[in-house]
């Protein structure tokens, strides 16, 4: 029997670089235009309450209170520090990358199953590919930046189920940025529920009950509900019966729709094919740690009812992360490599694995396909548009899209001259056609979030006189009656929109959008 080859350490660390080294070189695509639409609009809202606007009065999101102090943290950097806030914004998410990374290698550590040679080469490197790469057009979303501020608890948590006890300021910290994470979105406590589920029923009531990190998670969740009802009551006592009663409507598919669509549907089947893999075959705890934050990532995904992909980004994640767990854990047990003799399949096996994921990541999603074509794009257009007619850099944009405005408004330094973002609450309230004997509402039957956008959008429009008033014929909203759903026609119904909008004449027509501008005097 022949001995197996080996080969120099650092001709292992030189075989080694690319799966560190892309992924650093991935994140300064990000840095280019455009920004994610949604993280756009956040900003600019977080830009409008850091300059003095009310939160949740003069400038109206759905997006709970924590978002945006979250996301006033690259605006307020930027006030210091040359630089846009969109600039600081990816900056500081980069930075948060490298944190969890940082973090994530040195509790990897600490999880007896991952005290492996391919285990340990290989859950690092796929980890940074999650972090870096999957994301894509998706960069820094509030499910991206939550995977990447949770990792460290999802590691720990693999400690943890295997009573492996943690530092206490460690725990807390990892508590507190994971509870911080987990209440961007109501829908993302899911995941530490299922977690803390399946903890309590491995290890018992005792050291759940002494385990500081479900205690910081929970009173992260606890501080901001009371939050929501004291620095930001607006929020608790207005807006968020809106988004109930107006958002929850609005997206093409229902839950039922999202657990069959294309992305979560393959994901739930991997899921259980490498969860069961793993429990079976490899009888690994970590794995079932795993495949529990994989199902409270896909609960998540779900609740949310809207079919967005970058909804099932975690539950993905989580998947692909499985994938790696089970694989290397099973050459790990059957065919055990020792970290100082089988240095060469270590790091072949990890790197043929890794090109793989690179390379179909490229393949279902062209690398930075939207900066290189952002000039181009609706958005660069229509934001060449708004530069040469808009002087004050004003727009008022009756459509029931975040994109384009966002990141244009951004990249152009404008300004909606609206309190709310789109019309979503009109949305809300017309999307269904049954209820309705007429294509709009009379404003006298109206209900209140009805009227409150229908008076609010007109009152604002007559005050600011943006430069220009833009209208999506697109108007996201079911054809009733055989009609389709005009913003201008439906805002004309008020005097104050009618009798401002006389001030205004068609410019030119664009794409799906009709644009006026303010007639200039003489």
């Amino acid at each position: 029997m022949t001995n197996p080859p080996k080969i120099p350490q650092r001709v292992e660390r030189l075989l080694l670089i690319p799966l560190f080294a892309l992924p650093v070189l991935w994140l300064a695509g990000y840095f280019f235009p455009p920004i994610n639409h949604d993280v756009a609009a956040i900003l600019d809202v977080s830009a409008r309450w850091v300059g003095g606007e009310k939160l949740y009065v003069q400038v109206i999101d759905e997006n709970l209170p924590l978002t945006f102090v979250v996301h006033s943290l690259p605006v307020l950097t930027a006030k210091i520090l040359p630089g846009s806030p969109t600039f600081w914004f990816t900056a500081w998410v980069v930075a948060g990358i490298f944190a969890s990374f940082w973090a994530c290698r040195r509790l990897v550590r600490l999880v007896p199953s991952a005290d492996h040679a391919l285990t340990e080469a290989l859950l690092p490197p796929v980890l940074l590919f999650l972090f870096t790469v999957l994301p894509n057009e998706h960069f820094g979303q509030r499910e991206h930046i939550m995977f990447v501020a949770s990792a460290p608890y999802m590691i720990a948590s693999m400690a943890r189920a295997e009573l492996v006890p943690l530092r206490r300021f460690s725990a807390i910290a990892i508590g507190l940025v994971a509870g911080l994470a987990f209440a961007l979105k109501p829908y993302f406590i899911a995941i530490p529920a299922t977690v803390e589920l399946y903890l309590l029923f491995r290890r018992g009531w005792r050291p759940t009950l002494t385990d500081p990190i479900p205690w910081a998670i929970g009173g992260v969740a606890l501080l901001h509900v009371m939050l929501m009802y004291t620095v930001f009551a607006d929020y608790g006592r207005f807006v968020m019966p809106l988004a109930v009663e107006a958002y929850a409507p609005i997206g093409e598919e229902g839950w039922r729709g999202v657990l069959t669509s294309n992305v979560m549907a393959p994901t739930l089947i991997a899921l259980v094919i490498f969860g069961l893999i793993a429990v079976v075959f490899t009888k690994t705890i970590s794995a079932h740690v795993l495949v529990v934050f994989g199902v409270g990532a896909a609960i998540s995904a779900i609740a949310q009812a809207k079919g967005w992909p970058y909804h099932v980004l975690p539950a993905l994640s989580a998947v692909i992360l499985l994938a790696a767990l089970t694989v290397s854990q099973t050459v790990d047990r059957y065919l055990p490599l020792s970290r100082s003799g089988h240095r060469l399949p270590v790091a072949v096996i990890s790197a043929t694995l890794m090109v793989l994921l690179y390379f179909q990541a490229a393949l279902y999603t062209p690398p930075f396909y939207k900066q290189r074509q952002f000039e181009d794009s609706i958005g660069g257009r229509l934001q060449h548009i708004i530069e040469q007619h808009a002087p004050h850099r004003t727009i008022l944009a009756l459509s029931p899209g975040i994109y384009p405005w966002w990141p244009l408004i951004n990249y152009s330094h404008g300004r909606m001259t609206m309190r709310l973002l789109s019309m979503w609450v009109t949305q809300g309230a017309y999307a269904t056609c049954d209820d309705f004997p007429a294509l709009y509402n009379p404003p006298d039957t109206m209900g209140d979030s009805e009227k409150f956008v229908f008076d609010a959008v007109s009152e604002d429009f007559a005050r600011e006189q943006p430069d220009l008033l833009i209208v999506d014929r697109v108007a996201g909203i079911p054809r009733c009656q055989g009609k389709e759903f005009d913003y201008l026609e439906y805002f004309l119904q008020n005097r104050t929109f009618a009798d401002a909008f006389e001030s205004y004449e068609h410019l030119m027509d664009f794409d799906r959008y009709r644009i006026y501008r303010k007639k200039k005097t003489k």
